[in-house]
């Protein structure tokens, strides 16, 4: 069963500022190659090129752009914390704070060669040291020099260099998701968080802008499981890989407009909103487009920069946990499979969802398998579900995806997952 939650109420116009959707409007562009092929896609990158606010402060902190089509290009995605211009319904949930710093830091790397994607989060804790500033978190850079300067922060301790500029508020945030209509989530038990003001059922969820906002800002997440509330990822780096997921569902949903006409009137919708650094013009538009015209969560790799928690005078930071920090970085900047390989076999919960007794043992059984060790065997919190789903967090798709293969069915979806487990399998009435 679907819930549909609805959208915010409507807040009073603002101007447009910074960055807003470039990765959702380029995927919402790709839509045209298959709708209406190239001259419809040069129409509407045109009409979204002279929407688009240009930014030509952080040009100056970018890298050239590589000199063939075919090499990696890397955008730096910013979420600031802004509380401007929430509506009412929404600015309870977060808390009062003049400014805005970067909540969510991520480098996203297109492939052009093979149409794939990679994720690289950076903790807003980590410890960086920033120009003029001396040692502070990361996120510090945005309130200090804007994108400029956390531009600039980022390729000095990453060594990734920067080829594009993206930022998105709260407010744009969920502008975002209510203009694709919603995002699909999958809970498989109610969930909630009393502070950013989730509150969700178990099953397949269609969440509008401030649930989903909820979920990506919440550092207090439980779920109602044997009846009990139980935290579940209820930190910083929990709520990273609650963002990486919300990607994926954004991801998903972007590439699903029915017609040309709806994928135009989304687009039109978007461009409104957008503002991208100067360099990005609409030639630089169109490569991209094509680029990603097949992009889809199994085609993205999500990666958390592993870090540990340290106490330096008086203050919390998430410091680099070595040698897997240097690994996953190498493998940003190599070219290699991004992230650290999780030892040993995949680990199951394999849970029923379509009531018939048994059902869950019985496919545990079909996944004996030296690659799995089932971990849990037990029911899902609705016997509704009428397609095998495989939830996985944003770290172990290609595991979901192995899992599938095995069974011969069932949709990968993002999802939180219990500590301990890497997939979920909550077998639909489509198993039989």
């Amino acid at each position: 069963m679907v819930t549909e939650f609805p959208a915010p109420s409507s807040p009073p116009a603002r101007p447009r500022r910074w960055l807003k959707r470039s990765l959702v409007t380029l995927l919402v562009l790709a839509n045209l190659v298959v709708f209406g092929g190239y001259f419809a896609l040069r129409f509407y990158t045109g009409k979204i090129d002279a929407e688009l606010q240009k930014n030509e402060e952080v040009v100056a902190a970018l890298a050239d752009k590589p000199t063939s089509r075919q090499d990696p290009l890397n955008f730096l995605l910013i979420g600031s914390d802004s509380r401007e211009n929430l509506p009412d319904d929404m600015a309870g949930n977060f808390g009062a704070f003049d400014g805005q710093r970067a909540d969510v830091i991520m480098i996203l790397q297109l492939i052009p060669e093979d149409g794939t994607a990679r994720i690289l989060s950076l903790p807003r804790d980590l410890r960086v040291d920033i120009e003029g500033h001396g040692t502070q978190k990361i996120n510090a850079a945005y309130a200090f020099g804007g994108g400029a300067l956390t531009v600039q922060t980022v390729t000095e301790y990453t060594g990734i260099p920067i080829h594009h500029y993206a930022e998105i508020d709260f407010y744009g945030f969920a502008s975002l998701v209510d203009a694709l209509g919603g995002v699909a989530f999958d809970f498989p038990f109610p969930a909630r968080d009393l502070k950013s003001g989730l509150e969700v059922p178990a099953g397949q969820q269609r969440v509008g802008g401030a649930m989903a906002l909820a979920y990506a800002r919440s550092r207090s997440y439980q779920e109602l499981q044997n009846g009990q509330w139980t935290s579940v990822d209820a930190n910083d780096i929990g709520r990273t890989h609650r963002q990486q997921q919300l990607i994926l569902a954004i991801v998903t949903e972007a590439k699903h407009p029915s017609t040309i006409t709806e994928a135009g009137h989304l687009i039109e919708t978007l461009g409104s909103f957008v503002t991208v650094d100067s360099a990005l013009d609409q030639d630089a538009l169109i490569d991209l487009v094509w680029s990603m015209r097949s992009l889809s969560p199994a085609d993205m790799q999500t990666v958390t920069y592993p870090t540990v928690t340290r106490t330096i005078d008086g203050g919390s930071y998430q410091l680099p946990d070595e040698p897997a920090a240097a690994a996953v970085l190498t493998a940003f900047l190599t070219g290699q499979p991004l992230g650290v390989t999780a030892q040993g076999p995949v680990r199951l919960q394999i849970l029923n969802g379509n009531g018939i007794p048994g059902a869950a043992a019985r496919w545990a059984g079909e996944l004996a398998d030296p690659r799995f060790v089932i971990v849990d065997i037990g029911d899902a919190e609705s016997d509704t579900f009428a397609t095998t789903v495989l939830l996985a967090g944003p770290d172990n798709v290609a595991s979901a995806t192995m899992v599938a293969d095995q069974l011969g069915f069932g949709e990968i979806r993002p999802g939180t997952v219990p500590e301990g487990v890497d997939v979920i399998v909550i077998v639909g009435a489509d198993a039989q």
